[in-house]
This record gives structure tokens, sequence and C-alpha cells, in this order.
């Protein structure tokens, strides 16, 4: 993406083009999560896009772009929900290693992997802001948390991958065709 030339660093009109657009996905993503996922809920729970955004992402473009999306969406998302700032993107950037898991997968092209590794991703996520907020001094209870509020979401992120996985794939076919890491 970015090019050493010299002493001097320079990004090409296609690299900033591209990153016009991931910032206006994630802004995207960040208003839908705070406005209309919050109040689409399935059993008092709600989709996390943006982790499903990132998981993906990740697993098409690779570990290192997957990253930058996870720390620039989840500073949007702690602005967005008020959460101390950096806890969306820490526990975002964990997720992203996961991806390596599909480096050398039986499942090329196919939604078994995605839906896998979000199901797995979710878990990691969830852990980290409960993490995060029992570091801060908040109550947690850890078990109620992980049984009634992050397994749910797994299931919810899991169909939502469905939608996104496809969508994204094509968004990286349109900007550069051979960059796909899967």
């Amino acid at each position: 993406m970015i090019q050493r030339m010299g002493q001097r660093f320079r990004l090409s009109h296609r690299d900033l083009g591209g990153f016009y657009l991931a910032t206006a996905v994630l802004a995207f993503a960040v208003l839908v999560q705070a406005t209309v996922l919050t109040r689409l809920r399935l059993a008092g729970n709600a989709a996390d896009l943006m982790l499903v955004l990132v998981v993906c992402w990740s697993l098409i473009r690779g570990q290192t772009e997957g990253i930058l999306w996870a720390f620039a969406g989840g500073l949007g998302l702690d602005l967005a929900a008020g959460l101390p700032l950096g806890t969306s993107s820490l526990a975002l950037m964990v997720t992203c290693p996961l991806t390596v898991l599909g480096k050398n997968s039986v499942f090329p092209g196919s939604l078994t992997l995605p839906v896998l590794l979000v199901l797995l991703a979710t878990p990691a996520y969830g852990w980290v802001v409960l993490l995060t907020k029992t570091v801060l001094g908040l109550p947690v209870d850890w078990l109620a948390s992980t049984l009634y509020v992050i397994g749910p979401e797994a299931v919810l992120n899991m169909a939502l991958t469905f939608l996104v996985y496809p969508l994204l794939r094509w968004l990286a076919r349109t900007l550069q065709p051979g960059q796909m890491a899967w």
C-alpha cells in the first residue's frame, strides 16, 4: 500500500481510492451498528457488524489490512457507544490473527471458513471487552455474559457472515483483483 521511495513515502491513486472506500465502509458500519442493529435484537442480543467485517476482510485481504480496519472501526464504535477509547479496537485486533487458520484451507472460496472464523472470533472479542471492563473495576459476571450474551451473538454473527462475506469478496475483487489473500 505504501511504497518507500528514498526517504519519502508515497500512496498511489489506487491505494488512496481504496483508503477512501474503506473509510466509507467503516463509517457506514459504525452507523448501522450504533443505530439499526442495536434495535434489531433477537432474544435480547444484536449482531456485531464490525466484528464480522473485520474477520471477513482479514480473511480476504490479509491480516495487516484487517488490523487496520479493526483499529479504525473499533475507535468509531467506542466513540459511538461511549466505551473507553481503544476497547473495541483492541478486542477487534485480537480477532485478526485467527484468519491465519484460513491460509491453508480445505474450503477455498466457500462460506464455511468465514462462518467458522466468526464463530471463533466472537468469544475472543467478547472476552477482551469483558477483561477491559474488569480491569477498569466494573463488575462482570463472566459466566452469564458468555452464556447469555456472547453465545447468542456468535449465532447472529454467523448468520450475518452469509450476507457480509460475499459483498466484501466482490468489493475486494473490484478494488484490486490480484490482491485477495483467500
